[in-house]
This record gives C-alpha cells, sequence and structure tokens, in this order.
C-alpha cells in the first residue's frame, strides 16, 4: 500500500504546519493563480511523511495558514483537500477531492464543509 504520495499535478511541494497541540505536521500543497485572480489551494494528505494533525482534523487552521502566507483575501481564496488513491481493494481508501468552504471570522477561515469532486472537476478548476 502506497502511503507516501509522489509530486504529482495536484501536489508540487511540502508545506509545514503547526497542527493540533502545536504538533509539527506537514502535507502537499500546490497554490495556482487564476486567471479570474482568484487562488487555488489543493492541500493533500501524506500520511507516513506526516507526523502531525492531518489535513482533514486541522482543516481550517491549514487552510487559514494557507491563505495568510499568500496573502490573498477569503473572496478570492480558494481550497481543495485531496486525500491519494492508497492502492487498497477498499473504496474508503481511493482518491478523493474535497471542495472545502469556511465561514470567515475576522482573518480566521471557520466551520469547513466538505463537498466531493471529480478529479475532471479538479482539472477543470486549475485551468480556470
Amino acid at each position: 500500500m502506497e502511503t507516501n504520495p509522489d509530486f504529482n499535478k495536484y501536489m508540487d511541494r511540502y508545506f509545514t504546519y503547526s497542527g493540533q497541540w502545536d504538533s509539527p505536521s506537514i502535507c502537499g500543497l500546490k497554490v495556482i493563480n487564476r486567471n479570474d485572480g482568484k487562488i487555488l489551494a489543493i492541500a493533500t494528505e501524506i500520511y507516513r511523511q506526516n507526523p502531525g494533525t492531518p489535513v482533514t482534523e486541522w482543516c481550517a487552521p491549514l487552510a487559514t495558514q494557507i491563505m495568510s502566507e499568500l496573502r490573498c483575501p477569503a473572496e478570492k481564496f480558494i481550497f481543495i483537500e485531496h486525500t491519494p488513491d492508497m492502492g487498497s481493494k477498499l473504496t474508503f481508501y481511493g482518491e478523493t477531492f474535497d471542495l472545502v468552504t469556511f465561514n470567515v471570522d475576522g482573518k480566521a477561515l471557520v466551520n469547513p464543509t466538505w463537498s466531493r469532486l471529480l478529479p475532471e472537476q479538479v482539472d477543470e478548476m486549475m485551468e480556470a
């Protein structure tokens, strides 16, 4: 079972963040400056390479940190959570993409809501 995904079209660098209880954490990241002026960030769970808090469990603080570091206003920030295929016959270990939307509380993103996307939809969002 592959648990350390390679760089690919959805992940081109690592991103470190302080997870729950300030635990050192890491995910894959791809940032795209779209033609419509919005910034698309894709955060990829990297399993065993991440010694800390998983992306899903720290989604709002992680998205807030990425948005802040990019100096992007919330209304122009798009966040996708990516879970790569784990190479298992079990369907819940397959590749998934979720558009995560948030409420804004000051400068923080809060109350994440996940909406499943097809890979083709993600590809279209990357090209916009």
